[in-house]
């Protein structure tokens, strides 16, 4: 206890905005094109940039613009971004129970508000409690190298050719692939999952002239349910498996 309790102590403002620059570095670009899409859907400078700032959410950000593009309703809009989010619920269900105990109201919700996935995987990594100065500061680092570059990213634009601005859109289907990659990775039935959502997406708006935005919703929410039903609880057996051993082990000894 008293090990951990040394090592949050050193959880300083500083080692949050060490541990945050290279995800800045990362998402500097991302945020960019990020940029450039907003500029190429319609929006101002001003819009494009609060957009950033009130929702850090990349992959959701994208697809909130893709589907501003295509005139998806608000309600659409809201639940397609809702659950392309959801994972955020549990990312940040983990750093809260490893936050120091006087991380409470506001600066919790701070935190919340900053967590990511490239930040959770950082904080995770941190061995003992987390204070809430060095999530300041690896949350702040990471959050102001997302809001800088979609400014940036629609500044430049202005000089952009047309040709490049438009090219920029195709950067939502490579964070989907990077999130679908993440997952084939360790489980082969993703992609029938992301197979089976393609399949729903394209028949309901080829075949059925459904609008995109509720397409999209539709396919996500099939997806899920397919998913749900063919991916076993691996996390549930293990931890069945994990207190079968440890049952055994008592009786043993």
């Amino acid at each position: 206890m008293n090990h951990q309790q040394n090592i949050s102590a050193h959880a300083t403002l500083g080692e949050g905005i060490h541990a945050g620059f290279p995800i800045c570095v990362g998402y500097f670009p991302t945020a960019m094109a990020f940029g450039l899409v907003c500029r190429d859907i319609g929006m101002n400078l001003v819009e494009s940039t609060l957009f950033s700032i009130t929702n850090f959410a990349g992959s959701g950000q994208f697809l909130a613009a893709n589907l501003i593009a295509a005139k998806a309703t608000v309600i659409a809009i809201f639940l397609g971004v809702l659950m392309i989010n959801l994972r955020y619920m549990f990312m940040g269900a983990s750093i809260a129970s490893r936050l120091e105990p006087d991380v409470k109201g506001v600066r919790r919700l701070l935190v919340a508000f900053g967590t990511t996935d490239e930040v959770f995987s950082v904080s995770t990594l941190r061995p003992g409690r987390l204070s809430f100065s060095y999530m300041a500061g690896l949350e702040g680092t990471a959050y102001t190298g997302w809001v800088a570059g979609t400014a940036v990213g629609f500044i430049v634009g202005m000089v952009l050719p047309d040709a490049l601005q438009r090219a920029a859109a195709v950067t939502i289907y490579a964070m989907f692939a990077s999130l679908l990659t993440q997952e084939v990775k360790s489980n082969w039935q993703a992609i029938l999952v992301a197979g089976l959502s393609a399949a729903v997406n394209s028949l309901l708006v080829c075949a059925m002239g459904i609008p995109v935005g509720w397409a999209f919703v539709i396919a996500m929410l099939s997806g899920t349910l397919f998913g749900a039903w063919i991916m076993p609880d691996t996390d549930e057996e293990e931890l069945v498996e994990n207190a079968g051993v440890c049952a055994s082990e008592e009786g043993q000894q």
